[in-house]
């Protein structure tokens, strides 16, 4: 006999196995279904709320992308699971949360975008907390959320409110040299509309002359930097300063435990355990039969 006839015999045996004790199969796949469920019913129900914040992307003056400590995700993820952060997180929620459960429940994760062959983490952090009270989860989870916010976005709500003051001083320098350009034009105008001689129109409108180019420069030097202030101000609001992108809603329906997923993985259970037991019974009773033989 080939070693191919005696596999397909040993496999063809197996089946033959399987087939004469389905019954123990069954019974144990029905008993790994009851256990599901029981375990479920048994498990008490959890929460999931998830609440996201977009950590910001430092730039240099020219709103080019920069490595910063406020837009590294490692970093807010580090931050998050820091005692100080997770107890004012903690008194923020309330209900009866601690620290150290606050650290237990929590989950934070960033996502991540792949270009062709490269992947870079984006900065946003997403903040789970899976709880018991789906109330307490989303509280937690948006609390999370707020100290995070602040402990990042300090330096960039400083860096707004100076771009904001000079940008109201550059402002109202430019007004106030428009100003003078009005009231030279003004007297000019007057100067000329008067009685004297063109010299001596020509003498008394030097000096407002003179004041109109001078406004004039300065509304040209000044007009660039404000424009250059507002991008950078925009930069900074819409790319910098970090912001809550969505805060933790209550969750409708428990995370866990999942009925489906309890109920399949005792049924698997069973199986598996079912094709052990069929196969040590037949195990069992070659060698029983090979006694006999024996005796």
């Amino acid at each position: 006999m080939s070693s191919d006839d005696s596999a397909a015999i040993d496999v063809g045996s197996w089946f033959t196995t399987l087939a004469r004790d389905w019954w123990v199969i069954v019974g144990l796949i029905a008993i790994g279904l009851i256990a599901g469920v029981v375990v479920t019913l048994a498990q008490p129900k959890q929460y999931t709320a998830t609440s996201s914040v977009y950590i910001g992307q430092t730039t240099d003056a020219n709103g080019s992308p920069m490595a910063g400590l406020n837009s590294n995700a490692k970093a807010a993820v580090q931050l998050l699971s820091s005692q100080a952060v997770l107890e004012e997180a903690a008194e923020r929620a309330g209900a009866g949360l601690s620290a150290a459960r606050l650290r237990r429940t929590t989950t934070v994760e960033t996502p991540s975008s792949t270009v062709k062959t490269t992947t870079s983490v984006v900065n946003i952090v997403v903040i789970s907390v899976t709880d018991t009270d789906k109330r307490r989860a989303a509280a937690a989870a948006d609390a999370l959320a707020e100290v995070l916010l602040k402990r990042i976005g300090g330096g960039v709500d400083e860096k707004i409110t100076l771009l904001e003051a000079q940008l109201a001083e550059s402002r109202k320098q430019r007004a106030a040299a428009v100003a003078r350009s009005v009231a030279a034009e003004k007297a000019i105008a007057a100067i000329a509309a008067g009685g004297g001689s063109t010299a001596e129109k020509a003498a008394a409108s030097a000096a407002w002359v003179a004041v109109s180019q001078a406004a004039a420069t300065e509304q040209q030097a000044l007009s660039p930097a404000i424009q250059k202030m507002q991008l950078q101000l925009l930069t900074a609001r819409q790319v910098e300063q970090p912001r809550i992108l969505h805060e933790a809603a209550v969750p409708d329906a428990p995370s866990r435990p999942d009925l489906k997923v309890d109920v399949a993985v005792g049924a698997l259970a069973g199986l598996v355990i079912g094709v052990i037991v069929v196969f040590a019974r037949r195990g069992l009773a070659e060698r029983r039969a090979a006694r006999r033989t024996c005796t």
